[in-house]
């Protein structure tokens, strides 16, 4: 459908010097749009009418002449091509004249034509009509004269090789700072003494009363008494019946803020690039229409390419087998989402799978106007030597964390072993701190475990042995066993009595004991942890509540990231790596789980995680 609250299709309207209709087919010749020019002559003419009528075309024409008119209409909105037809307005307050109306279909692809223009076109009845015909002129030079101040752009007639300014409009005045005083009748270099510095300028002007040529000036810098700025300049010749140029119409744009803007778009663009260098990171483009890669010199470097265009199936050759469904799935997440993606794969060059490179990626996609995405551009950076370092960390954390456990182990057994001696006695003191050094072994064993897990996580070695199991009891059996060890809150179980599970019952078993240490660990004595079951939607819901310091809304999101603790006034005295919740989030991400958190400063926390419940223990 044509858009009639177009920007662009009213300004085309007004600017026509000929009087313009927009039809609608049905009903019948129903004025949709029009421009000044045709209300200007409807106002004129009016016919017998009292009111004026923008619709009034058909009621000044006889009827015969009215039925030829219908008859067009039809013809032009059904052969879908142009027409022309002279009628006669007998019923106007210009009988001696004639109309010539030429409609034109608007098509829009196969669908029937709605709309047509008409342009109209006054023909006196006596070509010799000299009286006609100087009205006509004195309403063309009305139209022009409007037309000429009203133009958004700034505009000039200079007339003779002298270039003396004839016409000038409010806008040029504006950007040269003068008034009409100042420049109408004077030569441009008397009237704008700026030029005498741009000789070669004003030599190109003056020469299209030679040449006959037009000349346009792109970025064309000038200083004037307002400011300093950049145009694009149109110099048009006008010629007289003799078919010499007489006078050049000016037309000026400012396009100041334009270049400026290009001019900081630039330096960002060149910033950019040294950021990228000295990063080491390469940029890459990938068009979905033509399935084609286009790569920066760096990464063509990282990829170790000869060329750097190449296939979308080419470059997903490159990609190590078992990461080549995350970075797929990743990319076509992102699309469907229309956000950003970051991640870390791994490639093989040349196809040779024993020298591998690690690299991060982050990219975002771009969409037309349809909402169709187009293209998607990126960074690439080879983080091998980062990897490698992380992974020979990880390893020596847990060879560490291994040979510890073996004299941890051998000292938890003399503790137990002592306990055991010291209960056939009366002196309860060695058996208080027995209890003590226990409960720190066990804190120690904990945290070990802790740093041994973050070692076999980010080697990939951790491995699930999943089971059938009830998750009720697997919880009730942790609460009570941190009864014991913290006596100093109140653990409380709510829920059903039964929810079987299948996975991993030793690793769902350290995610429900890390999440009451810690609802423990943030809270006050003699406070309540709840820790709630529930089954929705298909998912096993665990929540642990506490009624601690609470934390702060933008410290959540981060709250199971690898080491990351929050950081406060609060928490200064409590001790911990922030490893216990990134090993919780692992665990329940493995076994196709979620888990998150809600809280309020000085309020509590709550801590979730789910669980998908097995096909043949889903409830109705």
């Amino acid at each position: 459908m044509i858009d009639l609250a177009s920007p662009f299709l009213k300004a085309l309207l007004k600017h026509s010097t000929s009087p313009i209709i927009i039809f609608k087919v049905k009903p019948i010749l129903v004025v949709v749009e029009h421009n000044d020019a045709y209300q200007a002559l409807i106002e004129r003419v009016g016919g017998k009418l009292k009111l004026y009528d923008i619709d009034i075309i058909p009621n000044l024409l006889s009827d015969v002449e009215k039925n030829i008119l219908i008859k067009t209409v039809h013809k032009v909105s059904e052969l879908k091509t142009k027409s022309t037809l002279i009628i006669h307005p007998i019923y106007s307050n210009s009988p001696n004249v004639k109309w010539e109306l030429e409609f034109s279909p608007v098509l829009q692809n196969d669908r029937p034509v709605e709309y047509l223009v008409c342009s109209l076109r006054e023909i006196p009845m006596d070509e010799n009509d000299l009286e006609h015909i100087l009205f006509e002129l004195s309403e063309s030079e009305a139209r022009f004269r409007g037309f000429f101040e009203q133009a958004p752009l700034g505009m000039c007639v200079l007339k003779g090789p002298e270039l003396i300014t004839e016409y000038a409009n409010d806008n040029i005045l504006k950007i040269w700072g003068k008034s009409r005083k100042e420049v109408i009748g004077l030569p441009l270099e008397e009237a704008r003494p700026e030029f005498e510095k741009q000789q070669a300028l004003v030599k190109r002007v003056k020469d299209i009363f030679k040449n006959q040529q037009p000349l346009t000036l792109n970025e064309l810098k000038l200083s004037t008494a307002v400011s300093d700025g950049y145009f694009i300049a149109l110099y048009e010749p006008l010629k007289n019946d003799k078919n010499e140029v007489t006078r050049i119409l000016v037309i000026i744009k400012d396009i100041t803020e334009q270049v400026n803007f290009k001019k900081e778009l630039l330096k960002a663009k060149d910033i950019l690039k040294i950021a990228m260098d000295a990063s080491e990171m390469g940029s890459w483009n990938i068009d979905l229409e033509n399935k084609q890669i286009l790569l920066s010199e760096r990464a063509q470097h990282i990829y170790e390419l000869e060329n750097n265009r190449l296939g979308i199936e080419e470059a997903k050759s490159l990609i190590s087998p078992e990461d080549s469904r995350h970075l797929t799935s990743g990319i076509k997440r992102a699309l469907h989402h229309r956000n950003a993606f970051n991640i870390e794969y791994q490639i093989n060059l040349n196809g040779i799978s024993a020298k591998r490179k690690w690299l991060r990626t982050a990219g975002k996609a771009y969409y037309n106007e349809e909402g169709k995405a187009v293209y998607i551009a990126g960074a690439v950076l080879d983080i091998t030597e980062h990897k490698q370092d992380e992974i020979r960390k990880n390893d020596f954390i847990g060879m560490v964390s291994h040979e510890l456990k073996t004299p941890l182990t051998s000292l938890s057994a003399y503790v137990q072993l002592l306990q055991f001696k010291f209960k056939e006695t009366d002196n309860e003191f060695p058996t208080q701190i027995l209890d003590k050094i226990n409960v720190q072994l066990k804190r120690m064993s904990l945290m070990i475990d802790g740093f041994l897990n973050v070692s076999l996580l980010e080697s990939g070695k951790i491995l699930l042995n999943k089971t059938n199991f009830n998750l009720v009891d697997l919880i009730k059996t942790i609460a009570e066993e941190n009864r014991m060890v913290l006596p100093s809150h109140f653990i409380q179980v709510i829920g059903p009595e039964e929810m079987m599970l299948h996975a991993d019952m030793d690793k769902i078993g350290n995610v429900v004991n890390n999440l009451i240490g810690n609802a423990a660990k943030y809270s006050k004595k003699e406070s309540l942890i709840a820790i709630k079951c529930d089954i929705q939607k298909g998912y096993l819901v665990v929540s642990v509540e506490d009624e601690g310091i609470g934390i702060k809304e933008d410290n959540i999101p981060k709250l199971f990231d690898r080491f990351y603790r929050v950081e406060s006034s609060d928490t200064k005295t409590i001790a911990g790596f922030g490893v216990g919740l990134y090993i919780c989030a692992e665990i329940i991400q493995r076994h196709g789980g979620k888990i998150w958190a809600e809280s309020k400063l000085g309020q509590g926390s709550t801590f979730y995680f789910s669980l998908p419940i097995p096909n043949d223990h889903l409830m109705p």
